[in-house]
């Protein structure tokens, strides 16, 4: 297979030679340890080496620029271990992408060339698996924070693979690693990337591209052929960071990346059988941020926050990003608080795109859009797809005593206080003696807790309700009050059956049930409820 991928990329070339042609950078760093001990000491027990194996076993927060620095360290003075030079390429992978994955695979096999099966660990066994590990999930998930592929930095990784393949081609059976995944992956990538190598060859990759980089990438030139999806997010982002440097410039910087991130999408991510998609969630520590900054009220930062996160691995699938968004335009006065229509809409337009986006997972379960993210959409978000949702001031339950006149200052409190403060509230209402009044009032409560994002509550107190009608007659009475009640909970229970929650069969049951009920109530509005 790799022997396929290496025909592709290099019709007339040499891939062994350029990948020598990189190694020149890394001379520094393959030099041997010392004349008695070439490749040094093994570092199991080295502080150094525990504390970047720490690090690279951490579910979120991995610094990968320490996991570089240590692995530096380690190669140059200490040992020629290939478990380092494998964790310094995932560590270049996740800061840099392909570009990064290329500079340590070519090292890798530079170490492999120059010592060969002397390298550490000294055990064959160990020393394959060590190996092997660059096939497996850990570099995956990070390459999937980089779904723009770039044909060169493919190309660069490829004629990595074949030096190291022409090394292992003199090991025995049992110390051969096997990088098939590895492989597989790429020509995956080299697909979105252009396919078939272009007829004239490419200029061999320049010094700087492979050469030992710090942490953070330089800025891409001002100027410059962009020939991928990496070149167009990096030019992008200066663009952007101009955009946003002038007077009032957050609406033109904002709308750039939206357009290159999200124009470019065109169909939805594939799923697996249990309707996830590939999809690396969002790192934990970014929504602790969110959330931290949000409580605060610091509405600049978590605007600058937002974008910063937007750019970063697939995080334009995140929806729960542009909630935070809106929220911080809304806050912040003119002219942000016009800018958050706009925004809306925008995102109202790529949901028109893509139907069903904000019901989409990460490959951990993590939603696209969180409860209260998916309430905001239906209810606000314009130039979506037009879904039924109640007149809130449609409905007057009685003549004398208006309960729906609260709801906005029961949003008030839930929003200051919390939603259990709210619903104290609502409780404590005086007036509230009548069978009909304790009906609205639990009404009211549905209500606030939908738009809180508590879907379980507001199903429970739902179900309640529509049981509980029976005797009051309000079917009959108060049709439209019947009508909000049902549709309401039926939009909770097909939620909870599209997230693979609870029994499918009994949902389903449901679902037509209320269905049944809102066609007897008012066929020509629940049309609109029938899928």
């Amino acid at each position: 297979m790799l022997q396929k991928l290496i025909q592709r990329c290099f019709t007339q070339r040499d891939a062994s030679q350029q990948a020598q042609q990189q190694l020149e950078q890394w001379q520094a760093w393959l030099h041997p340890i010392s004349e008695q001990q070439p490749v040094g000491d093994d570092p199991a027990y080295d502080d150094d080496f525990q504390r970047m194996r720490e690090e690279v076993n951490k579910l979120s927060g991995v610094d990968t620029a320490l996991i570089a620095q240590l692995a530096q360290k380690l190669l140059t003075e200490q040992c020629k271990d290939v478990r380092v030079a494998t964790y310094y390429s995932w560590a270049r992978l996740h800061q840099e992408g392909e570009s990064g994955l290329a500079a340590g695979l070519t090292l890798l096999a530079g170490l492999v060339e120059r010592f060969g099966q002397q390298l550490l660990p000294t055990r064959a066994k160990s020393r394959k698996a060590a190996l092997e590990w660059l096939a497996g999930s850990k570099i995956q998930d990070s390459l999937s924070l980089y779904p723009e592929a770039s044909r060169q930095d493919i190309e660069n990784i490829i004629a990595a693979l074949a030096l190291l393949d022409g090394q292992f081609a003199d090991w025995d059976d049992a110390s051969r690693p096997d990088l098939s995944g590895l492989v597989k992956l790429l020509e995956k990538r080299l697909t979105l990337a252009g396919g078939e190598a272009p007829a004239a060859a490419s200029a061999v990759v320049s010094g700087e591209q492979s050469a030992p980089a710090p942490a953070v990438q330089s800025a891409p030139a001002a100027v410059q052929r962009i020939q991928s999806g990496r070149d167009l997010l990096d030019q992008a982002r200066e663009l952007s960071r101009y955009l946003r440097d002038q007077p009032q410039g957050w609406l033109a910087s904002s709308r750039l990346m939206r357009s290159v991130r999200w124009d470019t999408v065109h169909q939805l991510p594939p799923q697996d059988s249990a309707g996830r998609t590939r999809l690396m969630p969002p790192r934990a520590e970014l929504r602790a941020q969110l959330k931290r900054l949000h409580l605060q009220q610091s509405w600049m930062e978590l605007l600058e926050q937002v974008e910063r996160m937007f750019i970063e691995g697939v995080n334009h699938f995140w929806l729960d990003l542009q909630w935070y968004a809106c929220q911080a335009l809304t806050k912040s006065g003119h002219p942000y608080e016009q800018w958050s229509e706009i925004a809306k809409r925008d995102l109202g337009m790529f949901l028109e795109r893509l139907p069903e986006l904000e019901l989409q997972y990460f490959n951990d379960g993590t939603p696209f859009a969180d409860d209260t993210t998916r309430q905001w959409i239906e209810q606000h978000v314009q130039g979506n797809q037009q879904r039924w949702q109640p007149d809130t001031q449609a409905v007057t339950p009685g003549e004398n005593y208006d309960i729906y006149a609260l709801e906005g200052e029961a949003l008030t409190k839930a929003d200051s206080e919390g939603l259990d403060a709210a619903l104290r509230w609502i409780a404590s209402l005086p007036e509230m003696t009548s069978m009909r009044d304790r009906w609205l009032q639990r009404l009211l409560m549905a209500r606030v807790a939908e738009q809180c994002g508590k879907n379980e509550m507001a199903q429970h107190l739902l179900s309640e309700l529509d049981h509980s009608a029976a005797p009051l007659q309000l079917a009959q009475w108060e049709p439209a009050l019947m009508f909000e009640v049902k549709a309401r909970l039926l939009k909770l229970l097909r939620l909870k059956l599209q997230r693979s929650e609870g029994d499918k069969v009994a949902l389903a049951q449901q679902i037509d049930a209320l269905l049944a009920g809102l066609v007897a109530i008012d066929p020509a509005q629940a049309a609109v409820l029938c899928q």
